[in-house]
């Protein structure tokens, strides 16, 4: 992206504030009018009111909305290539940039304050931890992360091996009120979980720089494993790419990795996933 959307956001922000105090003050006057020409004393008889409270509130849903879209041009933008999008967490720049910077003092009560917002500072510091390298390593970790867990790899487990690779095995549910005799298929949780480890197995083979089989049969898989019509047949072994299959069965799926691939998913855990020095750091502080 060549284009700032932070610097562009702030110069939409200028220009919003500008016109919507432009509003309140024209919207103010046309309530003293009508409070004065028809003797108005009470505010509850105005048609017109004034535009005070309602200012603050839009602009303060406007700069959280400001933020949101930021946030998630920053999912999309430092996302490598090939890989799901980031999840930067909204919240805590919605606290910091809108909540804490921006509230000014009106008698009691706290106001938002819209000259102190600052768009351009939200991309700044969107850019200082999740641009160039650092985007790159936390997709990384989120997939490693999420491969550990889907997988149940725990310090210490002994990793199956057999004659045509690693086997790593995820259990999986069926959905029960749908299941017939014919065709068993796996509960929509299942099918969003089995939807996310391919993705970040997907990041696993942009990492791993595969030339493009493994990704592609992985995103094929995606539809064939969310096809609640088909359902699962126990036993099935799909082939995903030449170096990985998934066997099928009514309460587990096996994962079959080729030696080389598997020793590569080995050395990308260790590097990245939930056990690695840099996650360890993380949870001792």
């Amino acid at each position: 992206m060549n284009t700032n959307p932070g610097q562009v956001y702030a110069e939409l922000w200028r220009d919003y504030v500008a016109a919507r105090q432009a509003f309140a003050a024209r919207s103010n006057a046309l309530a003293q009018r009508e409070a004065s020409e028809l003797a108005i004393t009470e505010l509850s008889q105005q048609t017109f009111s004034k535009d005070i409270y309602e200012s603050w509130t839009d602009l303060t849903q406007r700069a959280a909305a400001i933020v949101t879209r930021l946030v998630r041009l920053a999912n999309e933008t430092f996302t490598p290539a090939g890989c799901p999008a980031l999840s930067i967490p909204d919240q805590d720049f919605q606290t910091r940039f809108v909540t804490e910077a921006c509230q000014g003092r009106a008698g009691r009560d706290a106001v938002f304050s819209p000259e102190r917002f600052d768009p351009a500072a939200v991309w700044r510091e969107l850019e200082q931890q999740y641009g160039g390298s650092k985007g790159v390593e936390l997709a990384y970790r989120k997939a490693a992360c999420a491969i550990d867990g889907a997988f149940d790899l725990q310090p210490g487990t002994r990793v199956e091996r057999r004659r045509d690779g690693i086997v790593l095995s995820t259990r999986v549910y069926i959905d029960s009120s749908f299941a017939t005799r014919t065709c068993k298929p796996l509960s929509w949780s299942q099918q969003d979980a089995l939807v996310h480890v391919l993705g970040a197995l997907q990041t696993f083979a942009v990492w791993a720089q595969d030339a493009g089989t493994l990704a592609a049969g992985l995103d094929a898989a995606k539809g064939r494993l969310s096809d609640r019509a088909s359902g699962v047949i126990s036993r099935q072994r799909i082939r995903v790419a030449p170096a990985l299959h998934i066997v099928t069965y009514y309460t587990r799926f096996e994962f079959i990795f080729g030696a080389a691939l598997g020793s590569q998913l080995q050395l990308f855990l260790a590097l990245y996933g939930r056990q690695s020095e840099p996650a360890n750091a993380q949870e001792a502080a």
